[in-house]
Formats: C-alpha cells, structure tokens, sequence
C-alpha cells in the first residue's frame, strides 16, 4: 500500500466522520418521515407529502448503500488488506482520490474505463444509489 500512516489516518477520520454523519442523518429523517395530520388536509397535500417521503426514502437509501461501502473500506482498512489498490490493474489508487471518495475501489483510469463501458452498454447496467443491475430493455 502507498500511503503513509498520515493520510492512512486521515481516510480513516474522514471515514468514520461520514458514518456518523450518516447515521445522525438517519434520526432526523426518521422525525420528518412521521406523517403529521395537519400537512395532509386535502389531496395536494398530501401528494406533496407523499413525494417529500419518496425524495427521502430514495437518499437514505443511497446513505445506506454508502454507509455500507465506508464499513467495507474501513474493514479493509484495518485489517491492512488492499485498501487503496485498484481492483481492475493493481495499481495503488492516489490519495488524492480516496480523499475525494474514499470508497474507491479503483484507480481513476479503470474507472474512467469502466464508465466509458458502461455508458456504451445499457444493459447489465448498475444502479450506484441502489447496487441493482438492469437487465431488461426500454421499449
């Protein structure tokens, strides 16, 4: 691994900042997802509601899903496995980078590759905020 116990700390700071953010976030929206009489008096209301929960559920969802790659690459992280090592070519992933996003599991090249590919390709395609894949074809 190329990184020095410095930055190796700093990732890991950064990481565990983003899960307790993540988590306190999830307590706050727990509140506002609470159905109030009052908001849902007549049917636009209450479809503004309605559309306000979705809007929620669909971002605490994606929380989730990242909550569970920061657990992922703080595991990998302390348990001196590859963190930082691109999983396509075996390079070490720059700092830099996993600064940026430090659930990154490759180098900006392969990735950069992988998003060409993918964008060429719709089905097999993944959902980031869901980690479903799409397999059928729009007609």
């Amino acid at each position: 691994m190329g990184l020095t116990k410095k930055e190796i700390k700093i990732l890991k700071e950064k990481m565990i900042l983003e899960k307790e953010r993540i988590s306190s976030s999830f307590v706050l929206d727990a509140q506002k997802l609470e159905v109030n009489s009052d908001q849902t008096k007549d049917e636009t209301d209450q479809t503004n509601a309605d559309l306000e929960r979705s809007r929620m559920l669909r971002f605490r969802n994606r929380d989730l899903f990242y909550a569970k790659k920061l657990e992922l690459a703080l595991t990998k992280l302390n348990n001196g496995d590859d963190y930082g090592c691109c999983e396509e070519c075996g390079v070490d992933i720059k700092f830099e980078r996993l600064l940026a996003r430090p659930t990154a599991q490759m180098c900006i090249t392969c990735k950069d590759e992988a998003e060409r590919e993918e964008s060429n390709n719709f089905i097999g395609r993944q959902s980031k905020s869901l980690n479903k894949t799409f397999n059928q074809v729009l007609a």
